[in-house]
């Protein structure tokens, strides 16, 4: 811990001095700037007289200009970008502290008839997503959100690798996430994408050497005005001529620089992210096989964007009054930029979406990365195929904070059942959602809260809460119902680890019990595998019933009129019930 906190605040002081150098240089540039434009105006006015001189001092004067308007800019995106990084450290240093209920918390992503995410607090306000997630761009946001719901359970080896391979240079990871935090789209990928799969042309194929050969002949008529002195009314005609031409496609011109303006800073930003995978090695075949993704033309994938965003630029030239009449009345300007833009998404229409799933991609993975860097102390799990599904050393919840943290064994075999009884507040469901984190967490690649853990992997099927539904007409009770016949289909069609808590909360105890006993009874016909939380005792003959099913408990102590709770895992049924002293505590009966 104390590493990881050295760690970063040495990156927010390294970046911080940085940053201040940075902008002093910045404000430096900026009075350079006005000092060059004004110095250059001065000299032009004191060579007036000598033409010769004042072109000289003006040509000199606005390339320093130009090179100092570039310069600025370069410096003032290296600004933005240290105060990302001293940002991002300071986000890190907060959440080390358990502080991170200002980050995005993910909600849109709630579903309460997702398999776990619901009951797993995946989402919402204190969620593993919001603990969890780095990401800056809306795509990467989704992808990282996919990945926590996909409950897949193929390549965990390949994922853990990835994850490993990424958690050790966060370095990089850094500089990817804060070019990525700087980014500002002003159209969504998927709009941008639909765009260029349902682009339809404009410009004949044709076309592609019409505009050099009305350039030739605008030199030609050029040089005849020039040398042999031939009418210039015959330019002036060609020029109306080629600005005729122009005429006819200028509203189908005008649609595509519209949407060429929207489009451009999207393709421009990306480039640089692009440019950054494409630039560094990776050893992990999940990550080599992304960068892969972008080398497939002759070109590079930021190289193509590139060379796309430039093109999308160029279409502005028509705001220019001069470019619109001579670029387009000698050379048919913007037909020419038109027919290159359309000849580049033929080309690339396809692979654009790809490019951008590698952007989400590294995204994704550099949040998961991130986790795993963050939590040295935790194990990446050992995959088996063997019956023990389950077998973790000091297993904990990682969404608390480690100075509260009790921390139990836990070790469950294929087709086992465990019923885990306990009084109020004895830590029942925190320890149902602790194994399911730990699953979903082993599935993701992720390293698990825990010393050691041996994993056979295993989707994961949960019915923790039932919500009603008044939109869809459905009672606590039908909708929990509902809830349980999908564990049931899926635990009858493939192996699911499966949580329950509490379950047929919506009727009476007799009817309750006795359900409880017959659904638990299909499960274990089913081969299922997992845990049942209860206050009912009577579900524990269950395990005389069956011999795979076994008793556990989370005990509270009732001494000197004083309650307390140990939160560990004991075999056996509870003997403690506490409802009754909680309810006379609190001066209710």
């Amino acid at each position: 811990m104390q590493k990881l906190v050295d760690f970063y605040t040495q990156n927010v002081r390294q970046y911080l001095d940085e940053y201040h150098r940075v902008r002093n240089r910045l404000r430096a540039l900026s009075f350079s700037r006005l000092f060059l434009f004004s110095g250059t105006i001065f000299a032009i006015y004191l060579l007036r007289n000598n033409i010769e001189w004042a072109v000289a001092a003006s040509v000199i004067g606005m390339s320093l200009f130009l090179f100092f308007v570039r310069y600025y800019e370069d410096t003032k995106i290296k600004f933005r970008t240290i105060h990302a990084l001293v940002k991002i450290n300071e986000v890190e240093l907060r959440v080390l502290e358990h502080d991170f209920g200002n980050l995005p918390t993910g909600e849109e992503f709630l579903d309460a008839e997702h398999e776990y995410g619901h009951d797993m607090d995946l989402f919402g306000h204190g969620s593993f997503f919001q603990y969890l997630n780095r990401t800056k761009l809306s795509e990467g946001k989704v992808a990282l959100a996919e990945l926590l719901t996909s409950n897949e359970i193929d390549s965990i080896a390949a994922k853990q690798e990835t994850i490993d391979e990424l958690a050790q240079i966060p370095e990089w990871r850094q500089r990817f996430s804060a070019k990525a935090s700087l980014m500002e789209n002003e159209v969504a990928i998927n709009a941008v994408n639909r765009w260029l799969r349902t682009y339809k042309t404009f410009v004949s194929k044709h076309f592609r050497w019409i505009p050099s050969s009305f350039l030739v002949v605008t030199l030609s008529l050029a040089a005849g005005i020039y040398w042999s002195n031939w009418p210039h009314q015959f330019l002036l005609l060609w020029i109306l001529m080629g600005l005729g031409i122009t005429a006819k496609y200028y509203s189908k011109i005008l649609k595509l620089s519209q949407k060429a303006d929207k489009v451009k800073a999207t393709f421009k930003q990306h480039s640089e992210l692009l440019k950054t995978i494409e630039n560094t090695a990776f050893k992990a075949p999940q990550l080599r096989f992304q960068k892969q993704r972008l080398q497939k033309t002759q070109r590079t994938a930021s190289e193509a964007i590139r060379v796309f965003s430039g093109l999308l630029n160029t279409m502005d030239y028509n705001n220019n009054i001069f470019y619109l009449i001579f670029g387009n009345g000698c050379f048919l300007g913007a037909l020419l930029t038109a027919y290159k833009i359309e000849v580049w998404i033929k080309k690339h229409h396809e692979d654009v979406s790809n490019w951008f799933e590698v952007i989400a991609f590294f995204e994704a993975y550099n949040s998961l990365a991130n986790f795993s860097f963050n939590h040295p102390l935790y194990s990446y799990p050992s995959l088996t195929d063997r019956p023990n599904l389950l077998t973790c050393s000091q297993l904990g919840h990682p969404l608390i904070p480690e100075h509260k943290n009790v921390r139990n064994d836990f070790d469950i075999h294929d087709e086992q059942f465990f019923i885990i009884t306990g009084s109020n507040m004895a830590g029942k469901s925190t320890f149902l959602r602790s194994v399911g984190l730990c699953v979903i967490m082993a599935n993701l690649g992720l390293p698990v809260y825990a010393k050691s853990c041996v994993y056979s992997p295993r989707k994961l099927v949960t019915s923790m809460r039932s919500i009603d539904s008044l939109y869809k007409g459905d009672s606590y009770f039908f909708s929990e119902l509902k809830r349980l016949k999908k564990v049931i289909e899926k635990v009858e069609a493939e192996a699911y680890f499966v949580l329950l808590d509490e379950i047929l909360k919506g009727t009476n105890s007799h009817d309750k019990a006795e359900g409880s006993k017959k659904f638990l009874a299909r499960l274990v016909k089913a081969g299922a595998t997992g845990l049942i939380a209860t206050h009912d005792l009577s579900l524990c003959d269950s395990a005389n019933a069956f011999k795979n099913v076994f008793n556990y408990h989370l005990d509270a102590t009732i001494e000197n009129d004083n309650l307390s709770f140990d939160y560990k895992l004991k075999t056996g049924v509870s003997k403690t019930m506490n409802a009754s002293f909680l309810l006379k505590k609190m001066d209710l009966i």
